[in-house]
């Protein structure tokens, strides 16, 4: 691992405490009074998925085990707890960035794309920065062959979101398969069982049958109203299809062919080593796990922006017309339009009408045509690191 330096590191972690504290002396911090809850809720065996309006306005979404990472922040006043809670997930993501093996510069650059929407992340108070960086970290451990560990990191993405399942695909990048496999089944029965320390088993195993039922309401909400326009979620492909086009097609119609065209380039077998192959099917996992969920909200693209900016370092220089003009596309209609550098009305348009997927929709597409297309070679991409 290593450390970039300068004004990019300063602002990855000045901006987020900075925000931290605005929000706490706004009192605009209802996510983190929700991720608190579920702490204190686990501990005192009162259900984590129920309505508490006295408490926080809407409903926990996140597993039991969230209630042990949440616990060294909500012990702590929120002026403190608040703060070091958005600087922990901008930490986690930026650790993972430094696995990646790219100079210095690459890093940077890395850094730069992924800013805005760590910024917006961190104005919504989210775990999302932590999630890209389970499933970074989850195939960096693949690729050092440390089989032991890399599942764990699968695992916590699993228990806390969901999200972090996409990282059991490194192992077929795995040179010790069965080891992988135990140890995904090891720590599987850790993470559920550790949460009863603080609480009990049959609470623990009825608060999980309370998440999944949770998750089936929340999924169906995102798509309410008139073909889902008026949620704030579902800023996803199908969520363009459904409100802009007016299509009323399920979930499953576009998941499926998607899993296919995600899937396809591991028939590749012989690349399976190469590491512009493996950061570009990293880089389309980061992407498809957003761009392919109705859960997918503004503050979740921080994942899928993770993705592009991984993408957008493997391409050959001099970068092609066409590249940088998707990932101008990004930052714009993606990253900004969160900003308020646009007027309030539009920033909700880009959003309740799922415009801010299109961009990232684009660049999976062509992420995995290049995996599906391109000969791998490393010899002219010097700032990769060979091992």
């Amino acid at each position: 691992m290593r450390k970039t330096k300068g004004i990019p590191r300063l602002l990855w972690f000045v901006l987020p405490v900075i925000i931290g504290l605005i929000h706490f002396l706004r009192n605009s911090y209802n996510n983190y009074a929700i991720y608190k809850g579920v702490f204190y809720h686990l501990i005192h065996q009162t259900n984590l998925y129920s309505l508490y309006p006295n408490e926080y306005f809407d409903s926990n979404h996140y597993g039991p085990l969230f209630a042990l990472i949440i616990m060294p922040f909500a012990i702590l006043p929120d002026y403190i707890g608040l703060p070091i809670w958005v600087a922990f997930h901008a930490f986690v993501l930026y650790k993972a960035f430094t696995t990646l093996p790219l100079e210095d510069t690459s890093l940077w650059i890395i850094l730069l794309i992924c800013i805005v929407d760590l910024m917006t992340s961190s104005h919504n108070v989210q775990v999302n920065p932590s999630i890209a960086g389970l499933i970074i970290l989850s195939w960096y451990f693949v690729k050092e062959e440390k089989d032991f560990w890399a599942p764990l990191f699968v695992m916590i993405g699993l228990f806390v979101k969901l999200y972090g399942i996409v990282g059991l695909v490194f192992w077929l990048f795995s040179k010790h398969k069965v080891k992988y496999i135990y140890s995904a089944i090891f720590w599987a029965v850790v993470l559920l069982v550790l949460p009863m320390v603080i609480s009990s088993p049959s609470f623990v195993l009825q608060s999980y049958a309370d998440w999944y039922h949770s998750l089936v309401e929340k999924n169906l909400s995102n798509q309410t109203g008139s073909h889902g326009i008026g949620s704030m979620q579902d800023v996803s492909l199908m969520g363009l299809f459904r409100r802009v086009g007016g299509f009323d097609i399920s979930n499953v119609a576009f998941i499926v062919p998607a899993l296919v065209l995600q899937l396809a380039p591991l028939t590749r077998i012989s690349f399976y080593h190469n590491l512009v192959f493996q950061l570009r099917y990293l880089a389309s996992i980061l992407i498809f796990v957003v761009i392919f969920s109705s859960s997918s909200e503004s503050s979740t693209y921080i994942v899928a922006v993770s993705g592009v900016a991984i993408w957008f370092i493997t391409q050959d220089f001099p970068i092609k017309r066409w590249v940088w003009v998707l990932l101008i596309t990004v930052a714009l209609i993606t990253s900004l339009t969160a900003t308020d550098i646009f007027p309030y009305h539009i920033r909700q348009m880009f959003i309740i009408y799922s415009i801010k997927a299109f961009p990232c929709c684009l660049v999976w597409f062509a992420c995995v045509y290049q995996l599906l297309t391109d000969q791998y070679s490393l010899t002219e991409k010097k700032w990769i690191f060979q091992d």
